[in-house]
């Protein structure tokens, strides 16, 4: 509260302004507040006293006592509070309302004294002070709602950045297994394919198997030597020779062409195994980023449900603020006096 509230109230105890008021007046005063006991009040205003009784006292005495007397109260109402029972939810004391306690003495002292004026004064400034209380409580209630608000938005940033550092090292984890597979099976058919050349190299003919034609062409030239037809003998052995060369030739290059349609037959079913695991892989992929994608669904909307909840549950108290904030205020002085 401003300093003028409690130059306001001080005032009005102050009949003969003299800017001091007696030790018992304070200890009335501080009653009044409901904070504190009639014992407590007189001890209180007992302490703050220089010395002996009936000691005048000042304004800054008395809001200091004020102030005190609403931490100790605060600190009670702490203290007792029951979670199950509901009081931990009790209003707590404030300055004001403790200025509220000390105006309806004034106001009812001054109507036992029939000074009217002075109980006017104090319904004005009471009136004053509780419009400006609600306002202040309402203003509470607003700020409270955006603090809840960001919270759960900032609770929901949160979840959503730890969610996705979750699902990002999951993927990178089953990017990294994915490629050792990948290298695996690369490595091993690379094995097999030499081992498959060298199975083929082993099972390659020693000899050559030469056609008929050319046998009898080496038959005939043994023949003609024989017979002493050398000319004859060396026309044909060149014709074998070219034969020969020709047929070792051709089955040189069936033997080429046989290892390398076997090697081109492995390499066309390894690659169809690599393309075979590479489309599980990509399904896999795929699976884990609709399981993503699901999961982040679910987050939002159970985020949008508990800020539509929290917004809903505002609302209503929105509508009711006006009369709760009035009952809070009774409720204050209420629970500081029991709490005492």
């Amino acid at each position: 509260l401003e300093y003028e509230d409690f130059y306001s109230c001080f005032s009005l105890l102050d009949a003969k302004r003299e800017c001091v008021i007696s030790q018992p007046l304070l200890a009335k005063v501080l009653e009044a507040t409901g904070l504190l006991s009639s014992a407590e009040a007189e001890e209180r205003a007992a302490q703050a006293a220089s010395s002996g009784d009936d000691t005048p006292l000042d304004l800054n005495v008395f809001r200091a006592c004020i102030a005190d007397a609403v931490q100790t109260a605060i600190q009670r109402t702490y203290e007792r509070s029951n979670p199950k029972s509901g009081s931990a939810n009790m209003p707590l004391p404030t300055t004001g309302t403790a200025l509220l306690g000390v105006l309806e003495f004034v106001r009812r002292t001054a109507l036992s004294d029939q000074n009217f004026k002075l109980a006017h004064h104090a319904k004005e400034m009471s009136d004053s002070l509780t419009a400006r209380e609600e306002t202040r409580r309402l203003q509470s209630i607003s700020e409270r709602h955006d603090t809840e608000q960001q919270g759960v938005q900032e609770a929901h940033m949160m979840q959503a950045m730890e969610f996705n550092s979750a699902w990002s090292t999951n993927m990178t984890e089953f990017e990294k297994q994915a490629q050792e597979i990948e290298d695996q099976l690369t490595k091993r058919q690379e094995g097999e394919f030499a081992a498959f050349q060298e199975q083929l190299r082993a099972q390659s003919p020693c000899s050559y198997k030469f056609s008929r034609e050319l046998l009898q062409l080496r038959k005939s030239i043994e023949t003609l030597a024989k017979q002493l037809k050398y000319d004859k003998a060396h026309e044909i052995k060149q014709k074998a020779e070219q034969l020969e060369r020709w047929e070792r030739m051709k089955l040189d290059n069936e033997r080429k062409m046989h290892i390398a349609t076997k090697e081109l037959q492995l390499r066309q079913q390894q690659q169809l195994q690599l393309e075979a695991l590479r489309r599980r892989i990509q399904r896999g992929r795929e699976e884990h980023k609709e399981h993503w994608l699901l999961g982040a669904q679910r987050l939002m909307q159970s985020h949008r449900n508990m800020l539509s909840d929290l917004k809903t549950k505002q609302a209503l108290e929105n509508v009711r603020a006006d009369v709760v904030v009035k009952l809070d205020l009774a409720a204050s002085r209420a629970g500081a006096a029991k709490a005492r």
